[in-house]
């Protein structure tokens, strides 16, 4: 007999969720691509992106924001219906269960640039409210990535690190300094640059794993100031271009400033692919032994487990999506500055992990959503009480801190965490009323 569609194993239901995703995103692109008018005397794929861009680079509502509207309505009502619906009516829909909500954010964020064109009456391809927004939804992304790494060490292996810095601008730094200086290929500088991410993190954790604590903690934010003073020293000024950093070349098609819908997509595509590869490990049996040396590394070392090894493990993978964050801000802005390897960028993945949740698979995600949006929101706010202007922008880091300080209260477990707690224990509570009235019976 056939495997059972409802009993299905995890790669079926993965198979159908990727095919769903594709025909999301390629049925409005193919109808462009149909419908469209290429430009000049192109041929084979750059005639067919041409057609494509002459349809959805339209200013306002397109025929290709009405049929990702569509399908977006599509597949809420189906998540909806997996989720609400008696198990013998949502059966054909069984694959939405695990990933249904997930995908349907996914789904959200691949259309919103085209509802935000909709609604501001811009275009995703040209300067307006659309592109602004863009570029600041790759930065969320790109710091996502990085909240996602940090929770790695922190969240899920209980490692206190105040050097995750040291990855993230290494990352940016590499990559451009070999595409400016040393004229590598694109493809070429990326991969150096995530090993170097990789080579730094088995560095660090051999030679800081030594020790535990506060001193590894200390350690490490010594290690990252290293890299942070030597980046800002005006001796390498001819290289690295000092305190004022650099600028490098980018592919055309890597240029965010001309193809920001792509370079839109390509950093949530690496977005999902971070958040897919931390789930996968953490879901392995080596993320159980993570689990358990958080909770009590003596313990884990008595079950006969090598700590370091698997504190190591979680060391450098996190390195390597830090890299990887850092290559998509450095190609994002065309270069860097010592900015990148300052102490903010690991305060604020260790904010975004606290305020999402510790050792959950979306809170890295949420509170880089969140903190990042209700600055952007904060800087341009500015309204009037009895005639008098407030411009919030001049004290939205004051607001931003009083906001953390009331969602660290209401939510001290992260917004993710504290609402997993209180979902399981409104279940239990339930369950228990129920079993009361069974015995009363």
């Amino acid at each position: 007999m056939p495997p059972r569609l409802d009993a299905a194993a995890p790669r079926y239901r993965s198979a159908l969720l990727i095919l769903a995703l594709l025909l999301f995103v390629l049925v409005p692109y193919g109808y462009a691509a149909a419908a469209g008018t290429a430009e000049g005397e192109l041929a084979g794929l750059a005639r067919l992106h041409s057609a494509a861009e002459s349809v959805y680079c339209a200013d306002g509502r397109t025929t290709v924001t009405t049929i990702l509207a569509v399908e977006l309505a599509l597949v809420t009502a189906a998540v909806a219906a997996a989720h609400l619906l008696p198990t013998r009516l949502s059966r054909p829909l069984r694959f939405l269960r695990p990933d249904g909500w997930h995908m349907l954010v996914l789904a959200l964020l691949i259309t919103l640039p085209f509802l935000i064109a909709w609604q501001t009456e811009s275009s995703v391809c040209s300067r307006g409210r659309a592109f602004f927004w863009q570029s600041i939804f790759v930065d969320v992304f790109i710091l996502a990535i990085l909240a996602i790494s940090y929770n790695l060490i922190f969240g899920f292996s209980g490692v206190v690190s105040f050097g995750h810095a040291a990855f993230f601008g290494t990352g940016a730094y590499t990559v451009g300094l070999l595409m400016a200086h040393l004229a590598w290929p694109w493809w070429l500088a990326i991969l150096a640059a995530l090993l170097v991410g990789v080579l730094i993190a088995l560095v660090k954790g051999f030679v800081g794993l030594r020790i535990r604590g506060l001193y590894f903690a200390l350690f490490t934010l010594a290690f990252a100031e290293v890299f942070f003073v030597l980046a800002g020293n005006r001796i390498l000024a001819d290289i690295t271009g000092a305190e004022d950093g650099f600028t490098f070349s980018v592919p055309e098609w890597l240029n965010i400033t001309r193809n920001r819908l792509f370079f839109y997509y390509l950093a949530l595509l690496a977005l999902v692919l971070a958040f897919l590869l931390v789930r996968r490990l953490i879901n392995s049996p080596t993320g159980r032994v993570l689990h358990a040396l958080r909770d009590n590394e003596d313990r884990a070392q008595m079950l006969g487990y090598n700590t370091f090894h698997f504190k190591l493990i979680a060391i450098v993978i996190a390195g390597l999506l830090a890299s990887g964050a850092g290559v998509l801000r450095g190609l994002a802005l065309k270069g860097a500055s010592p900015n990148v390897l300052s102490l903010d960028f690991t305060i604020t993945p260790l904010l975004m992990v606290i305020i999402g949740g510790m050792g959950t698979f979306a809170g890295p995600v949420v509170g880089a959503f969140g903190l990042r949006l209700i600055e952007q929101y904060l800087r341009d706010t500015v309204f009037t009480i009895g005639g008098v202007e407030v411009n919030i922008g001049e004290r939205w880091a004051l607001i931003l801190g009083l906001i953390f300080i009331l969602s660290v209260m209401l939510f001290p477990q992260g917004i993710v965490g504290t609402w997993y707690s209180k979902r399981l224990n409104t279940a239990a509570g339930w369950k228990r009323l129920f079993r009361r009235l069974e015995i009363r019976d």
